[in-house]
């Protein structure tokens, strides 16, 4: 039987994404491509041949330029049948961290093992964390302006934006990262010519 590496990954309150090894451990009735077994792949070289000698994580935001990062001890020491692999979280000059870039992130794991095989698998994770964070401060400018007896000049921006927003959710499940960009695109423009614009909220 052939290993086959899966992996999955979650949101970590907008501030980083984290990405799990979820292939489990062989069993030859329910997990027959898992690890641990000479059929499939050792995690060490205790176990035998096959076993793993290099393993990473490669991640690129909006189809653009994408850094091995060596998560091997990772899968070396973990004792679990689930276990984390890596926890992206981006940093700027200073080292502090910062909302997640809205958009699709690329996540490609491969393996390795002693005889040069390579095992590999991705996945793709969209974030829309600052644009629904526009949305809601929208609608919390709705709410302020109707509280003190005004007309909302916000209402109909929030409409439009609660709409893109609602139908880019349906998108990212669905259709791709194309039709995903375009309506990201869309609603970060809108968002840019509100008051609620330029996010950088910090919501999480």
């Amino acid at each position: 039987m052939a290993f086959i590496p899966t992996i999955s990954a979650c949101l970590n309150g907008c501030t980083g994404i984290t990405i799990n090894d979820t292939t489990g451990f062989y069993n030859s009735v329910t997990n027959i491509y898992g690890w641990n077994d000479g059929s499939t792949l050792w995690k060490t070289a205790l176990g035998g041949d096959p076993h793993v000698v290099a393993a990473t994580i490669s991640i690129s935001l909006n189809g653009g330029a994408a850094t091995p990062i060596n998560v091997l001890n990772k899968v070396q020491e973990s004792v679990f049948p689930e276990f984390q692999l890596y926890q992206y979280t981006p940093v700027d000059s200073t080292v502090s961290t910062f909302t997640l870039a809205d958009g699709y992130y690329d996540i490609v794991y491969t393996i390795t093992d002693e005889a040069g095989l390579t095992y590999t698998t991705d996945t793709t994770f969209v974030v829309f964390c600052n644009v629904a964070c526009c949305v809601s401060k929208l609608a919390a400018r709705v709410a302020d302006e109707l509280c003190n007896n005004c007309d909302s000049e916000a209402y109909n921006d929030f409409l439009i934006a609660d709409g893109m927003l609602q139908a880019l959710k349906a998108t990212a499940e669905s259709l791709g990262t194309q039709e995903f960009t375009k309506l990201l695109n869309k609603l970060q423009k809108l968002c840019n010519q509100t008051s609620a614009g330029g996010c950088g909220c910090g919501c999480s």
